[in-house]
């Protein structure tokens, strides 16, 4: 496909977004609960499109980590399914403070969601953009192909039947590269990279779009020296139980000092045999080995759990995305903090204390999107707000050190897709009309 032929492609997408934004919002919401209807109609052929994507993925080199990502389990496609249908009911985004000091609310057109894996991403994204009449160009990597199209096929039916334009969901042609779309500045508006941070990275800075870039991986935990292990345990192990990808988990801990005379090392050793790989600095390292001298001298121990840990001094800004977990150890909250700030990803970091004043300091000093305090860091796509009990869809979050996220960090919710227009009357103009 020619640059040419590219952009009127992406023209289309321009053009179904101009009428969708015409569409009652009420219309828009039956169109994604009939969607999802269908999907739920039509999964095994959906899921029959994944095991043709899985068996040819073999062949392919594909990373075994994109492969478990691109495993479609019922359990996965009801999940974004059932995010379809929470979508459809939340309350128009569009109407919401609508008018407040002459700024409204509005879609952003035509938006490029580029990933790896995670087949049940293209609906939870179309529902999202059809939401609040953004259109959606969907770019999945080769190993996902058969899965990305059987979903499309499904929802461009429904749009077709119903009268809404075809352009509103469409699959990148075959053929076009990921750094050609991502430059498509005269219609393209929003381009959201999902995946390995690698490849999150590389789209991030060849797109001369606007990016919004998801993070995962590379949480940072602070232990305080008021905070407690046991608690500080379950965060860390609740972190990485999200399906399939844990966006928040925890692989980075900072732990103060004085744990090393109340229980650290049988701390560590706990991980271990919860299955987690412990690497650590060199001080960690060299405490731990101390440790399991004293205590094969002392008791009877299970060698495979108090095996040493491994050294890992250039490991801090990267993400595993495996069971692998690295600790610091640091003299004070100052410390932790500049280590962090260093090294973290940025979307979402966490503090176990019992000081106020220490999570004071934390909170204004630490450099990420979304923090923390005393509670797990586990992300969900659905989840209940506290506050009114309503449902909040989101698609990953974004970090405050990545470029697009000054424009909305966080959790990347349905405002994430919109912007804002201000409107302005010349006052003249309302005394007259007065």
């Amino acid at each position: 496909m020619s640059p040419e032929d590219l952009t009127g492609f992406i023209y289309k997408s321009h053009s179904a977004a101009l009428q969708l934004m015409q569409i009652p919002s009420q219309d828009r919401d039956s169109l994604l609960l009939e969607i999802a209807n269908s999907v739920k109609k039509q999964k095994n052929a959906i899921l029959e499109a994944n095991t043709l994507d899985l068996e040819a993925s073999r062949d392919m080199a594909v990373p075994d980590l994109v492969l478990e990502w691109l495993k479609l389990t019922p359990e996965r496609l009801n999940h974004a399914i059932d995010c379809l249908v929470h979508i459809a009911n939340l309350p128009d985004p569009l109407t919401l403070h609508v008018g407040l000091n002459g700024y409204q609310r509005v879609p952003l057109g035509v938006v490029a969601l580029i990933y790896e894996g995670f087949p049940q991403l293209s609906l939870i994204a179309a529902g999202m953009c059809l939401k609040v009449g953004n259109t959606l160009i969907l770019k999945g990597g080769s190993e996902g192909t058969y899965t990305q199209e059987a979903i499309v096929a499904i929802a461009k039916d429904i749009l077709i039947a119903r009268g809404f334009p075809e352009a509103c969901m469409t699959c990148v042609p075959k053929g076009v590269a990921i750094k050609e779309l991502i430059v498509q500045e005269k219609y393209l508006r929003l381009v959201i990279p999902y995946g390995r941070p690698s490849f999150v990275q590389q789209v991030s800075k060849q797109a001369t779009v606007s990016a919004l870039p998801i993070s995962m991986g590379n949480c940072f935990l602070y232990l305080s020296a008021s905070g407690d292990l046991n608690f500080a345990k379950e965060v860390i192990l609740n972190s990485r139980k999200g399906d399939p990808d844990a966006v928040n988990a925890i692989e980075k801990v900072v732990v103060h000092r004085s744990w090393c005379d109340r229980g650290l090392g049988d701390w560590i050793t706990s991980l271990k045999t919860q299955g987690l790989v412990v690497r650590g600095c060199a001080e960690t390292t060299g405490y731990y080995r101390h440790f399991v001298e004293e205590s094969i001298g002392t008791e009877t121990i299970d060698q495979d759990s108090h095996s040493q840990i491994i050294e890992s001094e250039d490991i801090w800004g990267q993400a595993y995305l495996d069971e692998t977990i690295a600790i610091k150890i640091v003299d004070d909250t100052a410390e932790a903090i500049t280590w962090i700030n260093q090294y973290s990803s940025g979307h979402a970091d966490v503090i176990i204390t019992d000081s106020l004043s220490e999570r004071d300091r934390f909170v204004s000093r630490i450099n990420s999107s979304t923090i923390f305090v005393n509670t797990h860091s586990r992300f969900n796509r659905y989840t209940k707000i506290a506050e009114n009990g309503s449902a909040k869809i989101a698609l990953g979050m974004c970090s405050l050190k990545t470029r697009g996220a000054s424009r909305y960090p966080g959790v990347i919710d349905i405002y994430a897709l919109t912007t804002t227009k201000q409107v302005l009357t010349n006052s003249y103009c309302n005394s007259y009309f007065k």
